[in-house]
């Protein structure tokens, strides 16, 4: 009776193995179809290469790429039940085959297990090789962009120093270095400035001697060992601006003054650096000599009523 059976079972395991490794194709082919309509459909506006004229791309509608993915489960789904019936049907030819089939049997079941496997390895790889490629063309895309953006920030960063050098040369002032001098025996008048004003710090008298603190413009604050800590009043005093009433107060401040018997000596905070030129003007121009003394915010001041300083 084995000799008789041992055709039959010869006969179907071949259409079994014809039949699988038919369907096992069709997948393979639907797999890679599906695998190359995604590639072409993951990047649709992106621009055909040199090799390649954009007429070849075809968009594919996401409908129909769902179908294609819905066929290929399925092909999946009955692929994996055909193989299970397969075994079955093996291990019932195995049962009843003669001894030396079953060996046989048992070897070309392992064989074919190891392809299978290795199959569904190269089909992995395909699939990885796949998104690998696609994410190469992505990657040189967004490269291409990134060049892109450098190109213009260099340029911007290049129009801004630009900006930078001529706004820079706009802003220079040429100064020339003063003279310093002897005053000569003449009396000094304090000047201070603060709050963007101009503030004289003592009353004087008909021949310019000092009268005290002027308290119109000052304030006390304090009582140190070699003398009074004072403050201007930011309300009073002449403001120090382009203004041309304000250019006229202040030198009416200064008139007060004869240039052949005074100089100023100019007390300047860091909040009116600036300011200090428009006094500067208006003392060379009515003829006087002045004294700079620029000091920090809290740096203290001692009148001595001294004569004979250094001016220029």
């Amino acid at each position: 009776m084995s000799r008789r059976r041992a055709p039959k079972q010869e006969s179907l395991e071949l259409l079994l193995d014809t039949i699988c490794n038919t369907f096992g194709g069709v997948l393979f082919i639907a797999i890679l179809v599906v695998m190359l309509l995604q590639q072409t459909t993951d990047n649709p506006s992106q621009p055909a290469s040199d090799s390649q004229p954009t007429s070849d791309i075809v968009p594919v509608p996401e409908e129909e790429v769902e179908s294609l993915k819905t066929q290929l489960e399925t092909a999946i789904s009955s692929l994996s039940r055909l193989r299970e019936n397969r075994d079955s049907q093996e291990l019932v030819m195995q049962a009843f085959a003669p001894k030396e089939i079953q060996t046989l049997l048992e070897q070309r079941r392992k064989i074919t297990s190891r392809q299978e496997a290795i199959q569904a390895e190269v089909d992995q790889l395909l699939a990885d090789n796949t998104l690998l490629t696609a994410r190469v063309e992505t990657l040189q895309a967004e490269n291409e962009s990134v060049k892109d953006e450098l190109e213009e920030a260099k340029k911007q960063l290049n129009e801004a120093e630009a900006r930078l050098v001529e706004e820079r040369n706009s802003r220079q002032v040429e100064a020339r270095l003063p003279i310093v001098r002897s005053t000569l025996g003449k009396q000094e008048i304090g000047l201070v400035l603060r709050y963007h004003r101009l503030y004289v710090w003592h009353k004087y008298g008909p021949d310019f001697e000092r009268l005290g603190l002027n308290d119109n413009d000052f304030v006390v604050i304090g009582e140190e060992s070699d003398g009074l800590v004072t403050r201007p009043k930011p309300t009073s005093g002449v403001p120090l601006n382009e203004d041309a009433g304000s250019r006229e107060a202040i030198r009416a401040v200064l008139r007060k003054f004869k240039p052949q018997s005074c100089y100023f000596a100019v007390i300047v905070r860091p909040d009116t650096y600036g300011d200090f030129r428009y006094l500067r003007d208006e003392i060379i121009a009515l003829g006087f000599e002045y004294r700079l003394m620029p000091l920090n915010d809290d740096s203290p001041v001692t009148d001595r009523g001294g004569t004979g300083g250094k001016v220029q």
